[in-house]
This record gives structure tokens, sequence and C-alpha cells, in this order.
């Protein structure tokens, strides 16, 4: 049987043995968009976590677009076996392959996983893999991370990430962020401003001292 992607594609509506093999089949092609199309269904297939293997093979496959069809699935499935591999594709030197490893290793995320991703966020030479790190820190900041990231994201050259920098404070921040948060309510960009002015008020809230009722009697 000659494979084409729309014969790859017709076992999504299959659960059986044969759509399984063809599956199998396909993952072994020559041609790598026939390969990258196996990943894709398998990722998708009622039964596809059976043919998990490929899935690992698959990242480490010579063609980028395979790999970058793995990581789809990795991060679809939240299969947080594949932890291991995934944590090596952020160093690729492919930078789309580094984008979406990246945004794969946000749900499957370990604590271990913020100070490599914070490196990429500081130092990658790609704006866009730099600003998937950031998302994806933002996304799985823990109390142990977030004032190395705070402190990062209060300071950068987007708005969007010192807009940020407040959600942190007001989610993480004690009064001794205060000061920082009164800096960027005379930022430049309104949207900050008014992140931060939120912020402050969230801090306020949380440390107003608790004032005790008392009963009279009259």
């Amino acid at each position: 049987m000659s494979l084409t992607h729309e014969s790859i594609c017709a076992p999504l509506t299959r659960d059986d043995t044969e759509s399984l093999t063809l599956l199998r089949d396909a993952a072994a092609s020559a041609d790598q968009f026939i390969r990258r199309t196996a990943v894709e269904v398998i990722g998708r297939h009622v039964s596809g976590r059976n043919l998990s293997d490929l899935i690992l093979c698959a990242l480490a496959d010579r063609s980028e677009y395979v790999v970058r069809a793995g990581c789809q699935v990795i991060e679809d499935w939240k299969w947080d076996a594949a932890h291991g591999a995934i944590s090596n594709l952020i160093k690729s030197p492919s930078g789309s392959t580094r984008q979406v490893s990246i945004r794969t290793l946000g749900a499957i995320w370990r604590q271990s996983d913020f100070q490599p991703v914070f490196q990429i966020y500081k130092t990658d030479a790609e704006t866009e893999v730099r600003r998937e790190a950031a998302w994806t820190l933002r996304n799985n900041v823990s109390g142990a991370d977030w004032r190395r990231l705070f402190d990062a994201f209060r300071t950068d050259a987007l708005p969007r990430h010192r807009r940020w920098a407040c959600d942190l404070a007001s989610a993480f921040g004690q009064p001794d962020v205060v000061r920082f948060l009164k800096a960027l309510c005379t930022d430049r960009d309104g949207h900050v401003r008014k992140a931060a002015a939120k912020a402050m008020a969230a801090l306020d809230a949380h440390t107003l001292p608790v004032v005790e009722t008392v009963d009279v009697d009259v």
C-alpha cells in the first residue's frame, strides 16, 4: 500500500490493529513529511499511546519537522515520561525547535526547569524563543522562583513583561517590592502603570492589620 497523507489520516476513525500497524509503517517512512503526519495522527488517535515509543523516537528524528510534531504530541498528552528528552531539546540548534520544546516543557513542568528556561529567556539569540521562555516561566512560576522573575520582568524592554512583573508582585509579593511598583506606576506604558497600581492595592490589602472586634456590654 502506498502511503499518502490521506491514507495515514484515515486510521483516526478506526481503532484496530491494522490502523496502528499502518501508523507504525508510516512513522518509519523515508519521507520526513509522511513521518510528521504519522506522528500527528498518533497524537490524536484513540489508541495512540500504544505507539508512544514512536513519539519518543520522533524526538530524535533527523527532521526538525518530525521532532516538533513529537513535541506537540507530548504537550497534548502532558506526557511526563518524555521530560528528559524535552529538556534536551530546549538546547537544540534550531530556534523553532527550541521554541516549541520550551512550550512543551511548560506542560510537564518541574521546578528544576526554572533555571535553564530562565537562562534562555535572558540570553537566547532569537527574540521569539526568549518570549516563549518568558511566557512559560510566567505560567509555571512558584513561590521559590518568583522574585528572580519579578526582578527580570520589571526592567524588561517589553511592556507586557513589565505588566507580568506587577502580576507576580500581586500574587507573591511582600512590602519590600512596593518601591519597585512605585517606579512602575510612572512607567511610559499606560497598561504597566495600571497593573502596578492594581498590584500596590493588592499588597495593601494583604498587609492591612487585622482589627479584632470586642464585644462591649451596654
